[in-house]
């Protein structure tokens, strides 16, 4: 295996992202994002928005994903040499 896949929210306050953690497997990466993504719809639902009389879209109806995946490529142990001297 040499690539992992992280799992990257993108924050509310500025734009930044956070990486929530790594999968080996990218399917189940995609099915974790995807539960993210609903769980954070079904959140907004609940939230009150003063600023907005029209519902926030679902998921499945918009191209924007809070949270993705990103694939990363896995690099190899590499061997150090080992000192023999006491410090």
């Amino acid at each position: 295996m040499t690539e992992i896949y992280l799992l990257i929210a993108h924050g509310t306050d500025q734009g930044e992202a956070y990486v929530l953690g790594w999968f080996d497997d990218r399917a189940k990466a995609r099915e974790v994002a995807e539960q993210k993504e609903w769980e954070a719809y079904r959140a907004s639902l609940k939230a009150e928005h003063p600023w907005s009389t029209h519902k926030p879209l679902a998921p499945d109806q918009t191209d924007y994903r809070r949270y993705w995946i990103k694939t990363i490529s896995k690099f190899d142990q590499v061997p150090v040499p080992r000192s023999f001297a006491v410090h």
